[in-house]
């Protein structure tokens, strides 16, 4: 399931058994979708992403495709005015943290997109009210 920027909120976690655990662990042992996720500090397209990370288009989709189904990168809309809008990807997290415990492992992923109000805020002469 791809996480859409408008819905992801807050930290997410992957216990034993979760299919987002292994699919996680998985594209972090691919060199290409490390490379993606090292790239897509700021929204950019798959083309974007292709050319930033100098691996071929077709391997960029599918690298992207398991990206974006993990909370590692999240799809986002870049619309053009002439109505020629384009799929965009942006890193989903900011931190993880992998724990071992009596139940297994548990990866928990802080999501960047938690408060996307905040860099408003916090600029100057921008009020929420």
């Amino acid at each position: 399931m791809k996480r859409q920027a408008s819905y992801a909120t807050g930290p997410t976690t992957a216990t034993e058994g979760d299919e987002t655990l292994d699919a996680t662990f998985d594209v972090l042992a691919d060199p290409d979708c490390r490379a993606i996720l090292s790239a897509a500090d700021t929204p950019m397209t798959t083309s974007e992403l292709a050319d930033a990370c100098d691996i071929a288009l077709s391997t960029a989709y599918r690298k992207v495709e398991r990206l974006s189904e993990t909370p590692l990168l999240i799809e986002g809309v870049r619309f053009d005015p002439e109505g020629d809008h384009a799929a965009e990807y942006t890193r989903g997290a900011t931190d993880a943290a992998i724990e071992l415990g009596e139940n297994g492992v548990t990866l928990t992923v802080e999501d960047s997109a938690a408060d996307p109000i905040a860099p408003v805020a916090e600029t100057t002469g921008v009020s929420a009210d």
